[in-house]
C-alpha cells in the first residue's frame, strides 16, 4: 500500500500546521499540565473544576474551526468525552455519566455564545467531580451491594426482584437482603423505590410527560399506584409536586 496516497490529510500538511505554530510561538498545553485536571476529577477533587477552567481556552487548545463559536464547541466536545471517561475511572457510574455527557453536548451544540459554553464546561466539571465522590461513598459497600446498585440504576423501570438481584450476585436471596440493609441502612424495596421516586422528581420538573407515562416508564404498573407511593415519599402528589417545582407550575399554582 502506498502510504502517502492512503492518507486522507497529506502529512505535510500536519507539518506546514506544526510549523506555523512555531512561527507564531504558539504551544498546545503539555500533556502533563493536560492531566492534572483529569487526575484531580478521578479523584473528586474540587481543584478539577478550577484547573479545568483556566485551561479551557483555545488559546492554549489550538483550533479546530476558524469560526470561533465553532472552534469552542468542538473543543468542549473532545473534553468532555475525556472527562467522562476519567469520571467513570474515578467510580461515576457509567449510564450516569454517558447520559449526563450526552445531555451537556447536545446544550452546547444549540449554545448561542463562547461565553455559554464556558459556563457548561464550568458546570459540567462540578457535576461529575460530584459524581465521582458521591460514588466514593458507596465504595465502603460490600461487592455484591455495588452489584445489586448497578443493576438497580440500569433496570430500576423493569420489575425487578431480589431474586432478580441474587441471580446477579450468586448469594441467597436472605442473605443479599441481610447484606443490603446493612450496607445501605434501607432494605432493597426500599431503595429501589426510592431510586424511582427521585427519578420521578426529575421527569416531573424536566418533562411534559403526563403521570401515566412517568408511572409507567419507572416500572409502577399503574398510575394511582404511582401516585399513592410517591404521596407516601414526598408528602405532596406528583401534580403538586410539578406545580411547586416549575416555572409554569407556580404559575398555574397561582390561578387554582
Amino acid at each position: 500500500m502506498d502510504r502517502k496516497n492512503y492518507y486522507l490529510i497529506d502529512p505535510g500538511e500536519i507539518r506546514r500546521l506544526v510549523h506555523k505554530n512555531a512561527e507564531s510561538s504558539f504551544m498546545h498545553i503539555t500533556y502533563r499540565e493536560e492531566l492534572e485536571r483529569f487526575f484531580y476529577l478521578a479523584q473528586g477533587d474540587d481543584r478539577a473544576v478550577e484547573s479545568s477552567d483556566s485551561v479551557f481556552n483555545a488559546d492554549l487548545q489550538g483550533k479546530l474551526s476558524e469560526d470561533p463559536l465553532k472552534n469552542m464547541r468542538y473543543l468542549f466536545i473532545v473534553n468532555t468525552g475525556l472527562a467522562t471517561r476519567f469520571a467513570i475511572e474515578g467510580g461515576a457510574p457509567q449510564e450516569v455519566a454517558y447520559s449526563s455527557s450526552d445531555i451537556y453536548i447536545r446544550k452546547a451544540d444549540v449554545a448561542k455564545s463562547i461565553e455559554e459554553i464556558l459556563k457548561l464546561n464550568h458546570d459540567l466539571w462540578i457535576y461529575l467531580v460530584g459524581l465521582v465522590r458521591d460514588s466514593r461513598k458507596t465504595q465502603r459497600y460490600s461487592k455484591p451491594v455495588v452489584k445489586c446498585i448497578d443493576y438497580i440504576t440500569s433496570y430500576f423501570n423493569t420489575k425487578v426482584t431480589l431474586e432478580d438481584l441474587a441471580g446477579v450476585t450468586g448469594l441467597s436471596p436472605n442473605y443479599l437482603a441481610s447484606l443490603f440493609k446493612q450496607d445501605t441502612g434501607m432494605t432493597f424495596g426500599e431503595y429501589l423505590t426510592k431510586f424511582r421516586i427521585d427519578s420521578a422528581c426529575a421527569l416531573l420538573t424536566q418533562t411534559d410527560y403526563d403521570y401515566l407515562q412517568i408511572a409507567l416508564s419507572l416500572g409502577f404498573c399503574t398510575q394511582s399506584y404511582f401516585t399513592k407511593v410517591f404521596r407516601e415519599q414526598t408528602g405532596v402528589t406528583p401534580r403538586t409536586y410539578r406545580l411547586k417545582h416549575t416555572d409554569k407550575g407556580f404559575t398555574e399554582l397561582g390561578h387554582q
